[in-house]
């Protein structure tokens, strides 16, 4: 991107330069070539203003949307049906350690999480990414029912080698005008036999994505959308266990039954006449 701005500054030299020098010759009476010297200028120096324009909007833009990998996960079936290896390999300026390890998952989807710093809009734009440190990874079920169930282990991920740029960001008074927030991001894909998934980092969040060229890990994505889980479990109602004991279930709030209209009472049937006491109707005389 620094040719977007060594060209806009070089032609806006040449233009501020000839500029100056019609104005110089007008002032010297020398009118004809000073007129020319200033509307060339003066266009030059519009053309590189309308160069810069475009080149810090394309900055703007690769810089917003830019994501960069951060490492691999590689997926490997285990003994049983919902039993899964990931196997983690994360990366140092962009290359990976070849220092794969392996942890185990269950269920049918892998999570790969950890805390990110991001930075304020114009921070990206002048070069400031997003800091993300891989941090734990987990199984987990397309039916949540199946995954409050079976509880499925969390790994820690041994990363030691971003911890102190993470932690000096977070507390440095000089990126306090430029930092946005610091949080937990978390993303997930389905678990396949030879699926090989890309850690990618963006300047919001973090995400797995398909490596290129991986067909079991691309054939998954129907998977990811539909998310159809292969066992139906009934909801967890058991208390919750804490450090300080266990914490009562408390179901949320049933939606308030509507009320329904009520009919018009049917209108009273007509009772039939006594016969008995019909009295005989009187014809008048003629």
């Amino acid at each position: 991107m620094a040719i977007w701005w060594l060209l806009p500054a070089f032609v806006g030299l040449v233009g501020i330069l000839m500029l100056v020098g019609g104005v110089a010759r007008v002032f010297k009476a020398q009118l004809g070539g000073g007129i020319m010297r200033v509307l060339f200028g003066g266009l030059t120096l519009a053309g590189a203003m309308i160069i810069g324009l475009v080149g810090l909007n394309l900055q703007t833009y690769a810089q917003l949307s830019k994501e960069w990998a951060v490492g691999t996960v590689t997926i490997k079936k285990g003994a049983g049906e919902f039993d899964w290896v990931a196997s983690i390999d994360l990366m140092d300026d962009g290359k990976l350690r070849g220092q794969p390890v392996d942890y185990q998952v269950t269920g049918e989807e892998v999570f790969v999480g950890g805390p990110i710093i991001t930075f304020k809009p114009w921070a990206n734009v002048v070069g400031m990414d997003a800091v993300f440190r891989v941090e734990t990874v987990r199984g987990g079920y397309f039916n949540a029912n199946c995954t409050n169930t079976y509880n499925p282990r969390v790994e820690t991920i041994d990363n030691p080698d971003s911890d102190s740029l993470l932690e000096s960001i977070a507390s440095a008074w000089k990126f306090a005008a430029a930092r946005e927030v610091a949080h937990n991001t978390l993303s997930g894909q389905p678990l396949g036999d030879g699926a090989v998934y890309d850690i990618v980092a963006t300047q919001d969040a973090v995400m797995l994505k398909p490596q290129e060229g991986n067909a079991v890990a691309q054939g998954l994505q129907q998977q990811a959308i539909e998310r159809k889980s292969s066992l139906n479990c009934e909801p967890v109602t058991t208390p919750v266990q804490t450090p300080d004991g266990a914490v009562e279930y408390r179901a949320p709030n049933a939606a308030p039954n509507a009320v329904t209209p009520q009919a018009a009472p049917p209108a009273p049937a007509p009772v039939p006449a006594d016969p008995d006491l019909i009295q005989p109707q009187v014809m008048p005389k003629q």
